[in-house]
C-alpha cells in the first residue's frame, strides 16, 4: 500500500504542480522547471536518507539532468516534456533484458509473496525445476517490456506535437491506462486454468 501511494504522489505531484502554477500565471517554461525540480529533491531526498545510491534512484537522476541538458542545448520546453517518455522507454528495455536471468516480473511477484508473510523459497525452488513456471514469468515480463516501450513512443510522440499545456495530463492519464490495463491483463493471464495450475 505505501507503495502504491508513493508510486501515485510521484506520478499526480508533478501534474498538480504544473498545474498550479500555470494557473497562477506561471509561463510554461517555469512550470516544467518546476517539476523537474520536484523529481530532482525526491531522488535527492531519497539518496540523502538511504546514505547510498542505489541504480534506480541514480538512473531517474540522470535521465532528469538529460532533459535539462536537452532543453538548455535546444530551449525548447518539449525536452523536458518528453523526458517521462525516455525514461518509461528505459524502464521497458530494462525489463526486456531481465529475460536473459530472473524476469523481473517474476522478481516482484517473489517480493510480494515474501512482504505477505509467506515463503519465497518455494518461488525460488520452482523456479529451478519448471520450465512452465519460467515461461509463465517471461510471458509476463515480454508483455509488460513490450507494453512500456509502446507507451513510452505514444508520450515522446505527444511531447512534440501536442499544445504543450495538453502534454502533462495526457502523458499522465497514457501511463496510467497503461498500468491498469496491464494488471489486469497480467490477472486474467494469471487466471488461465492452464497457467494457474502451475503457478498456483
Amino acid at each position: 500500500m505505501k507503495l502504491l501511494v508513493t508510486a501515485l504522489a510521484d506520478l499526480l505531484l508533478p501534474l498538480v504542480v504544473y498545474y498550479g502554477l500555470r494557473s497562477a500565471g506561471a509561463g510554461e517554461v517555469p512550470a516544467l522547471l518546476a517539476c523537474a525540480l520536484i523529481s530532482l529533491v525526491r531522488v535527492g531526498y531519497g539518496i540523502v536518507a538511504r546514505r547510498s545510491a542505489d541504480p534506480v534512484a541514480v538512473f531517474v537522476l540522470a535521465i532528469v539532468l538529460v532533459s535539462l541538458a536537452l532543453f538548455l542545448v535546444s530551449g525548447s520546453p518539449r525536452a523536458l516534456l518528453a523526458r517521462d517518455g525516455w525514461l518509461m522507454a528505459a524502464c521497458g528495455a530494462g525489463a526486456l533484458a531481465t529475460l536473459w536471468r530472473r524476469p523481473v516480473v517474476f522478481t516482484l511477484g517473489r517480493m510480494l509473496v515474501a512482504r505477505s508473510g509467506h515463503s519465497a523459497a518455494d518461488w525460488d525452488d520452482r523456479w529451478r525445476r519448471s520450465a512452465e513456471f519460467r515461461r509463465v514469468w517471461r510471458v509476463l515480463t515480454v508483455a509488460w517490456g513490450v507494453a512500456l516501450l509502446a507507451c513510452a513512443g505514444a508520450k515522446v510522440v505527444m511531447a512534440y506535437t501536442v499544445p504543450v499545456d495538453v502534454v502533462p495530463a495526457v502523458t499522465t492519464a497514457t501511463w496510467l491506462a497503461a498500468v491498469v490495463l496491464l494488471n489486469v491483463g497480467s490477472q486474467v493471464y494469471l487466471r488461465r486454468p492452464v497457467i494457474k495450475r502451475v503457478v498456483g
